[in-house]
């Protein structure tokens, strides 16, 4: 694409006119009759298209080499090929339909592909590092990635800051597909000489993490995301979906359980394709589907809530009330804070609820809130940051979001940490923030 938007594309070789006039309606069109003449051109494309007959190794590479942000497709008779050396081997049937804009999105991922690699490639003890409460988005994304830099256990560690993961389903996922996540400390991190972020961006971390080498994350970017390689696609509604791109766009063949793992992040991530999934979500998903695991991906799903777990619920839901379309729901003192974002689901099946708000202290140290709405009024993300990210970690996506306050920092606002002083305190900032325009 062009600096000023403009779609450009590059035909090199004698193609079907139908086809030509199709790729005209999108944009700005450059025919090439001779090999030669690709060399001559200005500027970057949106894509370039190879005629079958040009397509040597040699005259790739250096079509690569000139344009080493265009994404490149040769048309081609047949089966697709994996030995297209930095271009994609594509029928001609789907060069000449709507099948093209996900080949061109896999083309420009393959670029993406070979940046990364490239960024991480020296590295001796890679850390791929995700939040510090690592869900099925997040594990399976950080699995993948380990797979696309073509690493193992001893040459790529996944960890996160924080404690030992409780969430059932997440514990199950862990344990039945044998996945080495580990719980690191800031002082680990001098052990490694690469970083790269997963489903996190390094304004998360608050300092604790000074350099990162790459950061593929699907929450809007935020402030001070400095990296030698980003990728940050808020339109889809996983990061898993993000890495499948990158997966298959790298010819990379992704097994029975990295599959399942992946399927199940964006299940997770989405809400079964009901919570901020796009188009992309929906064919990563699909894509997934037909080589994942079920019968796993079902025992995985049955661990939902330890029997003691169930108070909990009992007093979210008798602590709770509804004013302006808004139902809070109070757990108290918790020691798992995955319960509250699990009660703030609950909250939005109830009927003529706009905003779910479930809070709690965790661990005698946080107020932890989640918060979920019904993805037609204001971003729950940007309203828990614009309400706490300066006394505390808070974001999220347009439908779901999750804020973090230490405990000092509620005292100093509210005096007296009681029940009844931090039901009011939330009560009162969620309805003045609702009640104002987006």
């Amino acid at each position: 694409m062009s600096t000023n938007g403009e779609r450009r594309y590059m035909f090199i070789g004698e193609f079907d006119i139908l086809l030509m006039s199709l790729f005209k309606n999108r944009g700005k069109v450059t025919e090439l009759d001779s090999p030669d003449d690709a060399f001559k051109q200005k500027g970057t494309f949106t894509l370039i298209v190879v005629n079958n007959e040009f397509a040597t190794k040699e005259f790739l590479v250096s079509l690569a080499r000139s344009y080493s942000t265009s994404p490149i497709v040769v048309s081609a008779d047949g089966k697709r090929r994996k030995d297209g050396y930095i271009a994609r081997y594509v029928r001609f049937d789907e060069v000449a339909t709507n099948q093209i804009s996900f080949e061109e999105k896999l083309a420009r991922s393959d670029i993406s592909v070979r940046l990364i690699r490239e960024v991480h490639r020296d590295a001796k003890k890679l850390l791929i590092l995700v939040h510090n409460h690592p869900d099925p988005d997040a594990i399976a994304s950080a699995m993948a990635l380990r797979t696309l830099l073509r690493r193992n256990r001893k040459t790529a560690t996944i960890g996160y800051l924080g404690e030992k993961i409780s969430r059932p389903e997440n514990v199950a996922m862990v344990e039945l597909m044998d996945i080495d996540l580990q719980v690191i400390s800031p002082d680990d991190i001098k052990n490694f000489d690469s970083i790269a972020l997963v489903d996190v961006q390094p304004s998360y971390f608050r300092g604790e993490i000074a350099d990162v080498d790459s950061v593929i994350d699907h929450h809007p970017i935020t402030p001070e995301c400095d990296a030698k390689f980003t990728e940050i696609s808020s339109e889809e509604g996983a990061t898993a979906t993000i890495m499948t791109r990158f997966l298959r766009a790298a010819q990379v063949e992704i097994s029975a359980k990295l599959s399942t793992a992946l399927l199940y992040g964006i299940k997770t991530d989405t809400m079964i394709l009901n919570r901020g999934a796009d188009l992309d979500d929906l064919e990563a998903f699909t894509y997934l589907y037909n080589q994942a695991d079920l019968g796993l991906l079902r025992r995985i799903e049955s661990k939902n809530l330890y029997s003691e777990e169930i108070k909990h619920y009992g007093q979210a839901l008798s602590r709770h009330w509804i004013n302006d379309g808004i139902i809070f729901m109070n757990l108290g003192r918790i020691e798992k804070e995955h319960l509250i974002a699990q009660v703030a689901d609950v909250g939005m099946r109830v009927e003529g609820v706009n905003w779910s708000v479930a809070f709690g202290i965790v661990s005698g140290s946080h107020v932890v809130i989640s918060i979920r709405n019904s993805g037609s009024v204001k971003s729950a993300g940007r309203l828990l940051f614009e309400l706490f990210d300066e006394i505390g970690s808070a974001g999220g996506h347009r439908s779901y979001a999750k804020a973090v306050i230490p405990m000092q920092e509620v005292r100093e606002l509210i005096g007296k940490t009681s029940r009844k002083n931090i039901e009011q305190w939330i009560d009162r900032v969620f309805r003045t923030a609702t009640a104002q325009k987006a």
